[in-house]
């Protein structure tokens, strides 16, 4: 059995206004709670290149991959952090939520730019229960346009099947995929039953029947067997924000969900080191 953890933070960028919960503030705690829960993927939403240059200096035993969202690969980013010691990548990218996802362009009515940044991963080890490859793939969706959100959600309807089978050979057939972030939007919404197979419109090539569904996914906090933790991932800095579950994991078939927690870990002034609450999904293969 091969065991893979992998944790969502939406650390929240680096904003002046927030003052003493300024990016300064927090970058130790944010270091300190990846560094206790060990995730073997870490994925991040809306650091800056200031602050992934700090996740990466206070996270050692990692490797990170993903650019910014702008032009010149500045600007917010997705980076995938990845532990060194169980997994090696065998190759990244990213792509933005657009019509146009192979150049950096602003999707639908979006915003801001939003990208989706992805890595295939390896077993170091040669563990002979871990498949061939994983992939795992982080995004952040627009929080204004609803549209924006629905064509993103399509949009990697159609690439994951793609990115899971390439370079596959035909006895290995496509990596198990687990695709997490901050989607700005609940359970049950148009972004959310897109990405699972159930487009409300039924006009965009996604599957109704499971059979005939190149990858099928499924909420981690669904079908986990053990679920820990708040039913919402927003915060104050203070309090919760109730019911606001935006951050999620979405797993492959292949995939057993042994667990799925929203981590409510303060900092030792108190408070929660971001906006948001990371959620950690633990799955076996």
């Amino acid at each position: 059995m091969t065991a893979l953890r992998v944790l969502s933070y939406n650390v929240r960028y680096a904003n002046r206004g927030d003052h003493h919960d300024a990016w300064h503030d927090r970058r130790d705690a944010v270091g300190r709670l990846v560094r206790f829960h060990r995730p073997d993927v870490a994925a991040f939403q809306e650091p800056l290149p200031e602050q992934r240059r700090d996740l990466r200096e206070r996270l050692p035993a990692y490797e990170f991959v993903g650019r910014g969202r702008g032009r010149d690969g500045k600007g917010e980013g997705c980076p995938i952090a990845i532990r060194a010691d169980r997994w090696e990548v065998v190759d990244d990218d990213t792509f933005w939520l657009s019509e146009t996802p192979d150049r950096q362009s602003v999707g639908w009515d979006a915003a801001h730019p939003r990208i989706a940044t992805w890595a295939r991963v390896r077993a170091v080890d040669g563990d002979a229960d871990a498949p061939a490859e994983l992939l795992v793939v982080n995004t952040h969706f627009d929080h204004v346009s609803a549209d924006a959100r629905r064509g993103a959600a399509r949009l990697l309807r159609e690439r994951l099947p793609e990115l899971a089978s390439a370079g596959a050979s035909d006895s290995a057939g496509s990596a198990p995929v687990a695709l997490v972030g901050d989607l700005n939007c609940t359970p049950g919404s148009d972004p959310h039953r897109i990405l699972l197979g159930d487009d409300p419109e039924g006009d965009s090539g996604s599957p109704r029947n499971a059979d005939d569904d190149p990858l099928r996914l499924r909420d981690a906090a669904a079908a986990a067997d053990l679920r820990h933790g708040p039913r919402t991932s927003l915060t104050d800095f203070s309090r919760l924000i109730d019911g606001r579950r935006i951050d999620h994991a979405l797993v492959s078939s292949e995939f057993d969900v042994e667990a799925f927690a929203t981590l409510t870990d303060r900092d030792d002034r108190g408070r929660y080191p971001s906006d948001h609450l990371p959620i950690l999904t633990r799955l076996s293969l």
